[in-house]
C-alpha cells in the first residue's frame, strides 16, 4: 500500500490504543475511586499519555492547513516547523516508555493489583497487555509514532516538491493524505482530553512537557 494509506493506517492504530486505556480507565475510577491506588495509578499514565501528546502536538498544524488558502499561504512555513520539531519528537515516546517501565515495576506490587474481582481482574488483565506490548517490553506505540512521523516528513517532503512544478496538485495531493487525518486526530484529542482530566496533575494533553513536572 502507499504512503498515504500507511499514515492513516499508523494513526488509526494509535488512536484505537487510547481508546483501548481510556476504556480500562473508567472501569479502574469507577470500582477504586480516590486513594493513594489511584494516585500511584496517575503516575503511571502521565507518561504514557505524554507520548499521544506528542502526535497530536506534533500533527496538529498540518491538518489545519485544510483549504486551498491556508496551503498556499502555509504550507512551506509550517514544513519547516515540522521539520524542526518531528526529530526531536521521534525520542520523547521512547523515553516515556523507560519512565512507565520503572512505575510499573512498582505498580505491579500494589495489592489492588492481584484482586481476583472479576471486573478488576480483567481491567487490569487488559492493562498489563496494553503495557507490556505497546509501552514497555514491544514497544509498540514508540515505534508506531516514529514510524508514522517519519512517513509524514517523507509525504511532506514529495508535496513540497510538487508544488515546485504543479500548485493545484500539490494542494490536491495534500488534501487527499494529510487533509484526510483530522477525525483520526480528533479521536486522539478527544481521549487524552477525557483522560487528562481525570488525573490528579498538569493534563499533558495541553502540551505541558513530561519533565516540567517530574
Amino acid at each position: 500500500m502507499g504512503i498515504e494509506f500507511n499514515i492513516t493506517k499508523g494513526l488509526a492504530t494509535i488512536g484505537a490504543t487510547i481508546s483501548e486505556l481510556e476504556g480500562m480507565d473508567r472501569i479502574l475510577r469507577e470500582e477504586l475511586g480516590a486513594s493513594d491506588f489511584i494516585r500511584h495509578y496517575d503516575s503511571l499514565l502521565f507518561d504514557v499519555l505524554n507520548s499521544y501528546g506528542v502526535v497530536t502536538r506534533t500533527l496538529s498544524p498540518l491538518v489545519e492547513l485544510s483549504s486551498a488558502e491556508a496551503f498556499q499561504d502555509e504550507f512551506a512555513p509550517t514544513r519547516e516547523a515540522y521539520e524542526r520539531i518531528y526529530q526531536a519528537a521521534l525520542s520523547e515516546p521512547r523515553v516515556n516508555a523507560e519512565y512507565t517501565y520503572e512505575k510499573y515495576l512498582q505498580f505491579r506490587k500494589l495489592r489492588e493489583v492481584g484482586t481476583g474481582y472479576p471486573p478488576l481482574k480483567r481491567a487490569f488483565s487488559r492493562l498489563h497487555d496494553f503495557i507490556d506490548k505497546w509501552i514497555d517490553n514491544d514497544i509498540w506505540l514508540a515505534m508506531t509514532i516514529d514510524t508514522l512521523l517519519k512517513q509524514v516528513q517523507r509525504l511532506l517532503a514529495e508535496v513540497a516538491e510538487m508544488q515546485k512544478s504543479d500548485g493545484d496538485a500539490a494542494l490536491l495531493m495534500y488534501q487527499s493524505s494529510i487533509g484526510c487525518l483530522q477525525p483520526y486526530l480528533q479521536i486522539i484529542e478527544d481521549r487524552l482530553e477525557e483522560l487528562g482530566g481525570r488525573l490528579d496533575m498538569t493534563p499533558v494533553y495541553a502540551g505541558c512537557a513530561a519533565d516540567a513536572a517530574r
